[in-house]
């Protein structure tokens, strides 16, 4: 039933992933902004790993984040992994407005999520088909652009729980990406800015899951919820703590 949601439209989705990489790529060269990836190796290396499903979560302190983020993939990379390109969840009452969006978006493998509908709705079913598939899928687990650290929602916890493969997460801390992309108008980018992606450890969630404590779905979603919490949020302090020193 979700398989339709994005509807598989070969090469004009991969005409529109690869301008946009370009676009994005753009706002980072020729020290136009500069953008400095820590441990981007792990990156890489899990993002090619299509043994396991890729579910990467990242702080959301700018409304383009993704894709500007993704821009730290070489020409090479970006193709060789085309196939396996992200699935993100994206706002439907900001990107799916209009039917010229719909398809803007759709055709970049942004997934309809509607805020406030709970963890239960066709954008997750169908983020969790893509897991199922090994495929990576990306979100902002905190569910909006914000200034500061907020809880993160726990559609991540069930994207984790009822995939058929537990999949690894990788939490990622981006600093910086509002200073390129303001959050508040005129809405332009801006020039000579510094951007900092930070890659964490990747935790495998098959091996997290056996070791909750409680058996109870709720109760479950919430502690898994917490443990990628923790994780992300450890990794920003850590982050900000040496951006300080």
């Amino acid at each position: 039933m979700t398989s339709s949601l994005l509807p598989e439209d070969g090469w004009k989705s991969n005409l529109a992933m690869s301008t946009v990489h370009l676009l994005s790529k753009t706002l980072f060269a020729a020290d136009i902004n500069k953008m400095v990836i820590r441990n981007r190796d792990v990156l890489v290396q899990q993002i090619a790993n299509t043994s396991r499903p890729l579910l990467t979560v990242a702080n959301h302190r700018c409304n383009i984040d993704d894709p500007l983020l993704w821009s730290v993939l070489t020409w090479k990379e970006f193709f060789g992994n085309l196939n396996r390109y992200r699935y993100t969840l994206a706002a439907h009452n900001i990107c799916f407005t209009k039917s010229w969006h719909t398809k803007l978006f759709s055709l970049g493998r942004c997934v309809p999520i509607v805020r406030g509908a709970g963890v239960k709705q066709e954008g997750m079913d169908f983020c969790i088909e893509k897991l199922d598939e090994r495929q990576w899928v990306h979100i902002f687990p905190e569910g909006k652009v914000t200034p500061q650290p907020i809880r993160i929602k726990w559609g991540v916890a069930r994207l984790v729980m009822e995939a058929k493969l537990p999949p690894v997460v990788l939490p990622i801390w981006v600093n910086g990406m509002d200073s390129v992309w303001p959050t508040e108008k005129p809405y332009y980018p801006r020039f000579g800015k510094s951007v900092e992606i930070t890659v964490g450890e990747p935790l495998d969630m098959q091996l997290i899951l056996p070791t909750l404590r409680t058996s109870a779905e709720l109760d479950r979603r919430k502690e898994l919820a917490d443990i990628i919490q923790e994780k992300l949020f450890s990794l920003g302090k850590a982050v900000t703590t040496r951006s300080s020193s």
